[in-house]
């Protein structure tokens, strides 16, 4: 008896993947299990790759031991497959391949493999939705200027005089707050590792102008009362 289960972003797929990564589809996937065979449709817009060959529009038959990839980062873990349509240990171990398998229906030429994703950065563990959520340093310390290099171009706003400066503080308050989510939405990053490292730089960079802010004020604070006090000697 075949079964079948959908991936997707929208809330009713089988296996439902966050709206914070629309690169893949709201309905971007069907999986079948059938007399012992797994197969992986692809019906999305962006398309997906299964052991780094590329599926688009068309179906391929898969195994526990593949690497499915959805858009361009999200891996999709087996164990999620194995879940929703409810194989049995057994059964998954009948299914594995120590090879790629060959497309189901079609032939399907190697493409340029998708960018890698760190297992630590698996969608499904949810640990990317918690360094999205997390506080920018670089956003909040740069603002209009971290935007420009990150694909986040509103915060120009603060350029316009008077209203924009005005509103300078709560701006960068909110790049603080959401501005990882807008850049890793706003720009092509190789995988979240890059986009991590990039953040970071533009954090220490930040830590490193204010820790040279403090200690000009204090040197400048010194300068000034070495000043103030000799003049009242003299």
């Amino acid at each position: 008896m075949e079964r079948k289960i959908t991936v997707g972003r929208d809330p009713s797929r089988d296996i439902h993947v966050s709206e914070a990564y629309d690169g893949v589809s709201r309905h971007h996937a069907n999986i079948y299990y059938n007399n012992g065979r797994v197969i992986f449709e692809d019906i999305s817009t962006n398309g997906s790759y299964v052991n780094n060959n590329s599926v688009h529009r068309t179906k391929i038959e898969v195994f526990p031991n593949d690497v499915i990839t959805l858009g361009r980062h999200f891996v999709l873990p087996w164990s999620m497959i194995d879940k929703a349509l409810s194989l049995s240990s057994q059964k998954a171990t009948e299914l594995q391949s120590p090879a790629y398998s060959p497309p189901y229906g079609n032939n399907i030429p190697p493409q340029a493999p998708p960018p890698p994703v760190q297992p630590g950065y698996n969608y499904g563990a949810g640990t990317i939705e918690r360094e999205l959520n997390s506080w920018n340093w670089g956003a909040f310390f740069f603002g209009w200027l971290w935007g420009i290099f990150n694909g986040v171009y509103w915060p120009l706003v603060v350029l316009i005089p008077y209203i924009g400066w005005a509103a300078a503080l709560i701006i960068n308050i909110v790049l603080g707050i959401k501005g990882n989510v807008w850049a890793w939405k706003g720009k092509y990053w190789r995988d979240f590792d890059h986009f991590k490292k990039v953040q970071k730089a533009w954090a220490m960079w930040a830590l490193y102008i204010f820790i040279a802010s403090i200690v000009l004020t204090i040197l400048s604070a010194i300068l000034f009362s070495s000043i103030i006090a000799a003049a009242l000697w003299n």
